[in-house]
């Protein structure tokens, strides 16, 4: 994993800002980070205490002070994180609703890649250890609550409307990453798939420079006597070269979901 290390201010002067990438920052004296809609600034305050500030394009403004034990550097990492924070945390479960159709025929199989909204966190980095310090979104008109059911016993979700793409490198830094959808139907007749919903905990990110991705799902459409049902389950990325994400929630370890067919 790549580390930067700040010896020196940057240089605020400069109208054409370059957008910050993913990854680990040690920082000596001040450091700023720039996002879309957010800029982040870092300075040491005195012996042994940063001092933090985030501020958005609509005037909201976060401060902290960090303590450094014995004068030392600061160190951060800046990651992809689930998008299940912003404008509050209420659910682990996400729903994607496609903007295209997949029409699955009966004992066929497909898979396909979406993009799926995140958020980002700053971790303090220190010890071994990785602390959720802040978090943002840069995309926060597209966060919003969906019901899946009904009222009185439907699943509230993080609900976002999604492109199907060509390639895992397909993310739009900083607004969502990519993920694998692998659909298998083990129904008697055709189906129609228009969304995915899924608790999203069951899943870790990672990053490249300013690109992200999700671990794959797989989804399973079945018949139990005369019930229809979906089936969901994680898939791990693996033998992938991209830094993993640190967690800024808590990971579950929930094997399958079912969820009844509409």
């Amino acid at each position: 994993m790549e580390i930067k290390l700040i010896l020196l201010g940057l240089n605020t002067e400069t109208t054409d800002k370059e957008y910050s990438k993913y990854g680990i920052y040690e920082i000596e004296e001040n450091l700023e980070l720039f996002f879309p809609s957010v800029e982040i600034r870092i300075k040491r305050k005195d012996k042994g205490n940063f001092s933090y500030l985030r501020k958005d394009t609509e005037g909201k403004i976060t401060e902290k002070i960090v303590p450094t034990p014995d004068d030392k550097k600061m160190k951060i990492e800046v990651a992809p994180i689930r998008p299940l924070n912003y404008p509050a945390h209420r659910t682990n479960f996400v729903y994607l609703k496609f903007d295209q159709e997949v029409y699955l025929s009966k004992n066929a199989s497909t898979s396909f890649l979406v993009r799926c909204p995140i958020e980002i966190g700053i971790f303090l980095v220190h010890d071994m250890h990785k602390d959720s310090m802040d978090w943002f979104t840069c995309d926060p008109s597209k966060s919003r609550f969906g019901l899946y059911g009904s009222p009185d016993t439907g699943k509230l979700c993080k609900f976002y409307k999604v492109p199907i793409v060509e390639k895992e490198e397909d993310s739009e830094p900083y607004h969502n990453c990519v993920m694998r959808l692998n659909f298998e139907n083990l129904l008697g007749r055709g189906y129609s798939i228009t969304k995915s919903i899924f608790p999203i905990t069951d899943h870790f990110l990672y990053y490249k420079d300013d690109k992200a991705q999700l671990d794959s799902l797989n989804v399973t459409l079945r018949k139990r006597m005369a019930v229809e049902y979906v089936e969901t389950a994680e898939l791990r990325l693996k033998n992938i070269d991209w830094n993993k994400s640190p967690s800024w929630e808590k990971d579950t370890e929930t094997p399958s979901v079912e969820m009844g067919l509409e």
